[in-house]
């Protein structure tokens, strides 16, 4: 009897060993960023669009802006989409936003939407900036509708400010 007992408690111990070596295995949804850290990333690359929420979307004739934030990030950015012929009039991809410390509205781009790339994901706004998403047909950085007085840009399709 104790050698079986011997027996089961060694094969109870393996086991347990194996089930610990492949709870180990299984990957890790760590992210690259969090909160204002992300400023400027890319959200594929830093993991955050795993747990994205679409919050914004606007669309147009062959255009489309939406608007996404990842709560594990702590970050949000903007998808542009347009179709294939947007050749004549490509559009910038761009997330505003506000800085938290206060100042002038500022941006990042993901350059433009072209025939041979036809959707991008801008670079992140990190923590609680207030940002919104834009594709613009005057180039990044053209505002169409800035939170400033001055005009930047006559042409484009925002989201709202979240």
């Amino acid at each position: 009897m104790p050698r079986r007992r011997h027996i089961l408690s060694c094969l109870l111990t393996l086991a347990l060993a194996a089930g610990g070596v492949l709870a180990g295995t299984a990957p890790a949804s760590a992210v690259g960023c969090q909160g204002s850290v992300c400023d400027g990333a890319s959200p594929v690359t830093m993991g955050c669009d795993a747990d994205a929420r679409l919050l914004d979307e606007v669309d147009t004739t062959g255009l489309s802006v939406r608007f996404y934030h990842s709560p594990t990030c702590d970050a949000s950015w903007a998808y542009v989409t347009a179709t294939p012929d947007v050749e004549q009039n490509p559009p910038a991809a761009d997330i505003y936003y506000l800085p938290q410390l206060g100042g002038s509205e500022a941006y990042f781009t993901a350059g433009y939407v072209n025939s041979t790339d036809v959707a991008k994901a801008t670079p992140m706004v990190g923590g609680n900036a207030q940002a919104k998403g834009c594709a613009e047909d005057d180039g990044p950085g053209a505002d169409p509708a800035p939170e400033v007085w001055q005009q930047k840009g006559d042409h484009g399709l925002c989201t709202a400010w979240h």
